[in-house]
């Protein structure tokens, strides 16, 4: 941490007979100093403006990813930047295609089976009338002529083939309704084939995705904030990566949960890029994440996330991923008592420390102010000069 005037600390004082039989207490004398209260924290760069690069959402189906450009490669419109499994999407393909053909077929054959079915419906009903028309010129001949018998028969033949004239015609109406409705069914199948095939293409369209401008590529990051990579499943719409603006960045820090205290926005935060530690950039703190937790699933220490606006952005030196050293400044104090963090006790909701007074170490409430990892402002309760336990009296071993 700086100081602007190093914590003066008159030494570990060691008394006897504290008001403990025998112990031996060590002491810290209040001092009077100006400190800075500094976090800090490893990070990169990240653009704070960018193009996203995403998945068209014209197909409803998830990617397998198994291709992506280098990160950081310099990309132009129209290049290729990922490449997805179309496997499985060519085989279907080669389904839908044998489906049609094969619908075709019965579609054919139905056709040609109806035609000839109607033309022999069609033959029997010209047969039928030209029977009918026979008949009916015996029915009407002169009875002197035949006998009774012959003209019964003849009567008798006459209602059979107008049946079967009723029949003919109802066959041809029946006909054209499980002709049409036959049709239908093929047709709607053969529909259904062709919207299949039709999806696919162009599924099968877009398993290359270029590039929308030039720029550097960026991964994109998945909801656990891994990094896209080969084998990840990605949904119509969803983001590959991120085409950075020139000049637009901000810092990403990942501050440890226990050093993680008195971080508030519009912090000034000094940087330094890990490719030029010799030149310091200012930022600010833009955003703190409201929980911490491990950025990596293998790692079980926790972080706050932080995002810090640079003041100046120095293309030089200054790209999309380069790790960076971050000093958050978490506090400017003048003229502040500081005591070390083991020195304060906190019982509910107050604050107190032992004051040694003369030989005996006295509890005493006091109000506490800013607060490091390993130091603490005392505002109120405490004077300079006066001595401080370092530990809990009441609890020293003899």
């Amino acid at each position: 941490m700086i100081t602007k005037r190093l914590l003066l600390v008159a030494g570990l004082v060691f008394l006897t007979g504290c008001g403990v039989d025998d112990d031996q207490l060590s002491v810290f004398k209040a001092t009077v100093t100006d400190h800075t209260f500094v976090v800090e924290a490893r990070g990169e760069l990240l653009p704070s403006e960018s193009i996203n690069v995403l998945m068209p959402n014209t197909v409803n189906m998830p990617f397998n990813l198994v291709w992506l450009i280098p990160e950081y490669s310099e990309v132009t419109v129209g290049e290729v930047i990922a490449r997805f499994d179309d496997t499985e999407l060519r085989h279907m393909r080669g389904s839908s295609v044998v489906q049609i053909i094969n619908q075709q077929r019965l579609f054919d054959n139905h056709a040609r089976m109806s035609s000839a079915a109607r033309n022999r419906i069609d033959h029997e009903q010209v047969r039928v009338g030209g029977e009918i028309d026979i008949a009916e010129t015996y029915v009407e001949v002169d009875p002197r002529l035949f006998s009774r018998n012959e003209i019964i028969d003849a009567i008798g033949q006459l209602d059979y083939l107008g049946v079967q004239s009723d029949f003919y015609v109802w066959q041809e109406d029946t006909h054209e309704q499980r002709t049409t409705a036959e049709s239908s069914k093929l047709v709607a199948q053969r529909g259904a084939s062709e919207s299949t095939l039709e999806r696919t293409d162009k599924a099968l369209s877009v398993m290359e995705l270029t590039s929308p401008a030039d720029g550097t590529f960026v991964y994109a990051r998945t909801r656990w904030g891994e990094k896209l990579t080969r084998g990840h499943i990605i949904y119509p719409g969803g983001t590959v990566g991120l085409l950075p603006l020139k000049g637009k960045l901000k810092a990403k820090l990942f501050v440890p949960e226990v050093d993680a205290i008195g971080l508030a926005p519009d912090q000034v935060v000094k940087i330094r890029v890990d490719s030029a530690v010799e030149q310091e950039y200012d930022a600010t703190v833009t955003n703190i994440s409201s929980v911490a937790s491990a950025p990596d699933k293998d790692d079980p220490r926790r972080y706050f996330t932080v995002e810090a606006k640079l003041t100046q952005v120095d293309e030089s030196v200054m790209f999309v991923g380069s790790s960076v050293t971050a000093r958050i400044v978490t506090g400017d104090l003048d003229s502040a008592i500081l005591v070390p963090q083991q020195a304060v006790f906190f019982e509910e909701d107050r604050a107190f420390v032992y004051v040694v007074e003369g030989s005996k170490p006295v509890q005493r409430i006091v109000e506490v102010g800013r607060r490091s990892p390993t130091l603490v402002e005392i505002t109120n309760g405490i004077q300079e000069g006066d001595s401080i336990s370092l530990g809990d009296p009441l609890t020293a071993d003899s």
